[in-house]
């Protein structure tokens, strides 16, 4: 049994390491989580495709070496691998830029899709970029209605980048789309905002929560993370953190929440406020460490790490 399943984009996020210097890293936000709940003792896996080229097949070894079973991960012959260059701010913020037109990880198929994983897991994951263009906004949404028919926990973040979408207007429309599958989302400021319209976090959760979402998680950055569910809302503050690159910070605060909810085994609509507030201390620790290395998988902190700094 399979306690996570992600799908979407796995790519290579070339970081910045001085100037005109750029490191090839792992990353795409699906992995990232996904690589955090691995480390914190999940079983994981993952469906997506990368190019039959170096990048791909280094992307594979990755996921390989953190443990997550690439069983689902096609080698594409004909289309490249995903790229992302990063673009850093003196605070560690970033902006990208994509190469991803025709790239791989939009070209999957349902047809390519092992869907005897999808039996196979709890949960279902998947996020925003997987439905920016066609073939793989098709597949992620028959993937979705499957696993909804087979009443899979299904976990969604809504990673707004706007040079990936036609324009504001469509990316808000698919994304709420997104919304009306998901079980537990984990979003931005900015992005709750973008979504629903609404000024106040509270505001802007409400709305989620009317579209049929149970629990809802907002990053917050330095200042933390809120939440809200049917027991009751409410801030946890973050950790101090020497800010490097912020590439994969939420990532793995919503991978260290996802894989804490899964091993408590707690439907979550039942889980107690006390319980849920500490699940969020330890995602906000694994953040805060991520955010002081570079690139996405490579600064994802082991359980000691996170233990240590805890």
């Amino acid at each position: 049994m399979l306690d996570i399943l992600a799908v979407g984009e796995l790519l290579i996020d070339f970081t910045p390491m001085g100037k005109g210097q750029f490191k090839a890293n792992p990353g795409g936000a699906p992995c990232n989580f996904l690589t955090m709940a691995q480390k914190l003792g999940a079983k994981t896996a993952f469906i997506g495709k990368v190019g039959e080229d170096a990048f791909g097949v280094q992307l594979k070894q990755v996921l390989d070496q953190q443990g997550i079973d690439t069983e689902g991960l096609v080698m594409d012959s004909r289309h490249g691998t995903t790229l992302a260059f990063v673009h850093l701010a003196e605070n560690g913020e970033r902006s990208f830029s994509f190469y991803r037109k025709a790239c791989a990880d939009v070209m999957l198929s349902i047809e390519e899709v092992n869907l005897e994983l999808l039996n196979r897991t709890k949960v279902l994951h998947f996020g925003s970029l997987s439905l920016t263009d066609d073939p793989i906004r098709s597949t992620v949404f028959s993937m979705l209605d499957y696993a909804r028919a087979h009443g899979k926990l299904i976990t969604y973040d809504p990673n707004y980048r706007p040079p990936l979408w036609n324009s504001e207007f469509e990316a808000i429309e698919f994304m709420k789309k997104g919304m009306g599958y998901a079980d537990i989302v984990k979003v931005s400021e900015e992005e709750l905002e973008l979504i629903t319209g609404e000024k106040t976090l509270e505001s802007g959760c409400q709305f989620l929560r009317e579209m049929g979402v149970r629990m809802v998680f907002v990053t917050l950055g330095e200042k933390g993370a809120y939440y809200t569910y049917e027991k009751g809302s409410g801030y946890v503050a973050g950790l101090e953190a020497k800010v490097a690159d912020t590439t994969g910070a939420g990532d793995t605060f919503f991978g260290a929440v996802v894989q804490q909810l899964v091993e408590s085994g707690t439907p979550v609509t039942e889980i107690e406020v006390s319980k849920l507030e500490q699940i969020i201390r330890v995602a906000n620790t694994a953040a805060a460490i991520c955010v002081e290395g570079f690139g996405g998988i490579p600064s994802i902190p082991t359980k000691e790490q996170i233990l240590n700094r805890l």
